[in-house]
């Protein structure tokens, strides 16, 4: 037995992904089918001694411990932070396009960012030489396609705002999008485009003969035949119809004319016409998330460290609970206000309780430590921290005691971890914004 998984099935799964982040629908929905997605950072320790070289992920039970142990912040990832993408294809001169058929190289980006894809292309092996371009002045988002000064054909989709720019355009990758207008437009299942494949002889000469039947299921596709010189030169298309599947043509010329062999293959729009789902017409099955993890995050982030791990979770609990998640953004890590004492601790040395490290009670990893006001981050934590007790860095020898805890925010290990990016050390700083960009593909 033979099977195709479809790019349709595949699409859906990215679309399935994309609509978790409604959190408009998920006031309506029971609390077992609500979803709320956060992508976390950590691991602020190094990938080994010297030269580093990035992890490699993995999602044993023990390796997603340690993710939720290393986290440092959760952010929410909202629905406008996210799209589906296809790969980057811009206009370049002297490329040969294909038509939207063949699926490969068939669809373009101009400098304008508007997005077109190819209709017709003259014949196989025909180069594109002049960028499709919508001009508002000359052309209507009605119209079936754009036609070049090169003869290729190409249907204008959808043009890229400034945000969507900013946020899904990259060397690689380029947001899909809906042109309402050209949605509104388009004709289910019309006759864009025919291609004459064979100009006949002796044909009777006109510049609109009708000597066309078509044999077809749709209704409504009107086309005539300019003959010249005995042969037919092209079609005009006088009206597109629309609900066809299929279209054979037959050329009969006209009365007492002697015109045989002419043939013609008949282009026809997909079920909801050109530019209706430019994500199931671009093949879209790729979904990016764009998360900005700003400055500080309003006091909540240390930023005088840097991370290697982001992480996509979902659906994660409050600290202790059972209770959702569904704010804007959680600390992983333990806060701990501390005496003024001896000595800062730094950043990634480890700290303990007891009187040895040997015979700890508690241990734990330094994300970051503000001598004022004497506040100490940490994660990797192991054991109870007691307050009114010593903590001691391993490596400096400092020496405070501990007067508040305050414990992460959420809780840790709840949720399902769907993705993880090991990275080389990104280097935060206090009026930077970091844009990391997520691409998931199905």
């Amino acid at each position: 037995m033979s099977a195709l998984l479809t790019k349709n099935f595949k699409i859906l799964m990215a679309e399935q992904v994309y609509n978790l982040l409604d959190l408009g629908a998920n006031a309506y929905l029971p609390a077992a089918k609500k979803s709320y997605l956060y992508a976390f950072f950590g691991r602020h320790l190094p990938w080994n001694s010297g030269t580093e070289v990035e992890g490699s992920p993995s999602q044993t039970d023990s390796a997603i411990n340690d993710y939720y142990k290393r986290g440092v912040l959760a952010k929410q990832i909202s629905l406008e932070n996210a799209s589906l993408v296809i790969p980057r294809n811009d206009w370049t001169s002297n490329t040969v396009y294909n038509t939207y058929e063949a699926n490969t190289n068939f669809y373009v980006i101009n400098s304008k960012d508007q997005v077109f894809k190819c209709l017709s292309n003259v014949s196989p092996g025909t180069a594109s030489t002049v960028s499709p371009e919508l001009t508002l002045s000359t052309t209507s988002l009605e119209e079936p396609y754009v036609e070049t000064s090169d003869f290729y054909k190409w249907k204008y989709m959808y043009t890229l705002t400034s945000i969507q720019k900013q946020k899904f355009l990259t060397d690689d990758w380029m947001p899909v999008s809906v042109n309402k207008f050209v949605r509104a437009a388009a004709e289910p299942g019309s006759i864009d485009i025919v291609t004459v494949t064979n100009s006949g002889n002796n044909y009777t000469v006109g510049t609109v003969q009708n000597i066309i039947t078509i044999d077809g299921d749709g209704t409504g596709a009107v086309l005539k035949a300019n003959v010249s010189g005995g042969k037919v030169q092209n079609i005009v298309i006088q009206n597109r119809g629309n609900y066809y599947t299929y279209a054979n043509l037959t050329f009969t010329d006209v009365s007492g004319g002697i015109g045989t062999l002419a043939a013609a293959q008949v282009s026809i729009a997909p079920h909801n016409g050109h530019g209706y789902e430019p994500t199931y017409e671009l093949g879209g099955s790729t979904i990016m998330f764009n998360v900005e993890f700003d400055e500080d995050e309003g006091g909540v982030l240390p930023v005088d460290n840097d991370f290697r791990e982001v992480v996509i979770l979902r659906n994660p609990y409050l600290y202790n609970t059972t209770t959702l998640a569904t704010g804007q953004r959680y600390s992983l890590y333990t806060l701990v206000k501390v005496s003024p004492g001896v000595g800062d601790f730094n950043n990634d040395e480890v700290v303990y309780q007891g009187t040895t490290y040997a015979s700890a009670t508690f241990t734990a990893d330094v994300i970051s430590f503000s001598e004022t006001p004497n506040l100490l981050y940490l994660n990797n934590v192991r054991g109870t921290l007691q307050t009114n007790q010593a903590i001691r860095g391993l490596q400096t020898g400092a020496i405070r005691i501990v007067n508040i805890v305050t414990n992460p925010t959420l809780d840790l290990y709840s949720g399902k971890i769907l993705y993880i990016s090991d990275k080389l050390p990104i280097t935060r700083d206090p009026a930077q914004t970091e844009r990391i960009r997520f691409i998931l593909s199905f």
